[in-house]
C-alpha cells in the first residue's frame, strides 16, 4: 500500500488522472525530453571560432559560474548550451568581429540520485536521461536479501522542507501504481 506524504499528494494524482484505468501497456513509453540543462560540475567546453587563445575547458564551479578571458564570470547551471552560446556571443561580441562561440558539454558531473539502505551498491549515480524510482533501484544492483517491501522518496522541498513519499516496490514493479515516477536531481530513494 502507498503511503502519501505532504507535498506529493499533487503529483501522484497529476500521474493517476492522466493514467487511471491505464494498463501498463497503455500508459506512454517516454517521458518527454527537456533540453539539458548545465549542472554545476560539469566539464564544458567553450569555442571561440577563429579565436584559440579563448577556446577554453571550464569546470561549473558549485556556485554555477563558469569564468573566461573577456567575458568574466558568467552563471553557466541552470541554461541550456544554446542558452549559454547566445549569452556568450552576446558578451563577446564588442571585442571580437564576427563572434562565433559553440558550447559542448564534455563531461556530465551535476545531476544526481541516492539510493541508499537495503540495496547491493548504494550511492549517487548520475543522472544522465530519464530515471524512474524502480530503474534507480536497479542501478545500485537491485533490493537486498533482508529488503523490506517499502521504498521512502526524499525530495527537497520549498523552504528547504523535505518531502517524503512511502512507496511499494512491489506495486511499483507489478505497475500498479499509475505511470512512471521520475526522479530529480537531489532525490533520494532509501529501502529499509
Amino acid at each position: 500500500m502507498m503511503r502519501i506524504g505532504r507535498g506529493w499528494a499533487a503529483l501522484l494524482a497529476a500521474l493517476a488522472t492522466g493514467c487511471a484505468g491505464s494498463r501498463p501497456s497503455e500508459l506512454p513509453a517516454d517521458r518527454p525530453e527537456a533540453p539539458y540543462r548545465i549542472g554545476r560540475e560539469d566539464v564544458l567546453e567553450v569555442v571561440v571560432w577563429h579565436e584559440p587563445e579563448l577556446t577554453r575547458v571550464v569546470p561549473v564551479r558549485p556556485d554555477g559560474k563558469i569564468s573566461l578571458p573577456l567575458a568574466g564570470e558568467l552563471v553557466a547551471a541552470g541554461k541550456t548550451p544554446a542558452e549559454l552560446q547566445t549569452e556568450l556571443t552576446h558578451v563577446l561580441s564588442p571585442y571580437i568581429k564576427d563572434t562565433s562561440v559553440a558550447v559542448l558539454v564534455r563531461e556530465i558531473n551535476g545531476p544526481k540520485v541516492f539510493v541508499l539502505g537495503e540495496v547491493h551498491h548504494p550511492g549517487s549515480f548520475p543522472l544522465r536521461g530519464p530515471v524512474s524510482v524502480v530503474q534507480a533501484i536497479a542501478l545500485a544492483g537491485g533490493r537486498g536479501d533482508f529488503a523490506g517491501d517499502d521504498v521512502i522518496w526524499l525530495r527537497q522541498g520549498k523552504e528547504g522542507k523535505t518531502d517524503r513519499v512511502r512507496l511499494s516496490f512491489d506495486e511499483l514493479v507489478k505497475g500498479e501504481v499509475a505511470g512512471a515516477l521520475w526522479l530529480r536531481s537531489g532525490d533520494v530513494l532509501y529501502v529499509p
